[in-house]
């Protein structure tokens, strides 16, 4: 299977963060909605899934998986298994919830193209700030994406 991995540019951001220690394919985003879509629309390879993953500051140790994006009145939703993500995420010792309700920031603009782009494969992860993740939790999460457990 397939998978690219999909973060925000930048050291601070903790999406970078988190997908710089995966293994695999990878896209940093540009900060930018016409920015980032360009980058969406340049990828030329085919993959099974995309695993995204973005900021959210009002987080403070859990994940929200987001399973909807929205542009221009037009709903999108991930046709994977959030429920069973969750589950795994536990067992990894990772706090996780569903969101579904559509943001309105760069997060939502970047998910509504993957999910256009790939079928609906795609998962959108938004994590904590770096003030509050550490080691464990990012060796947890790449336990969890790149062992199988999803």
């Amino acid at each position: 299977m397939r998978i690219l991995y999909v973060a925000f540019k930048g050291n601070g951001n903790s999406s970078n963060r988190i997908v710089s220690n995966l293994i695999g394919d990878k896209l940093f985003l540009t900060n930018s909605y016409a920015g980032l879509k360009k980058d969406i629309d340049s990828i030329n390879d085919t993959y099974d899934l995309v695993y995204m993953f973005g900021l959210d500051k009002t987080l403070k140790g859990d994940i929200r998986i987001d399973s909807v994006a929205e542009k221009d009145d037009v709903r999108l939703c991930s046709d994977i298994d959030l429920d069973t993500i969750i589950k795994n995420l536990d067992k990894n010792g990772i706090s996780a919830k569903i969101g579904y309700v559509p943001t309105k920031y760069l997060c939502n603009e970047a998910f509504w193209y993957m999910l256009k782009k790939y079928n609906h494969h795609v998962v959108f992860f938004h994590v904590p700030s770096i003030r509050y993740i550490d080691e464990a939790f990012i060796e947890s999460l790449k336990r969890t994406l790149q062992h199988g457990e999803l």
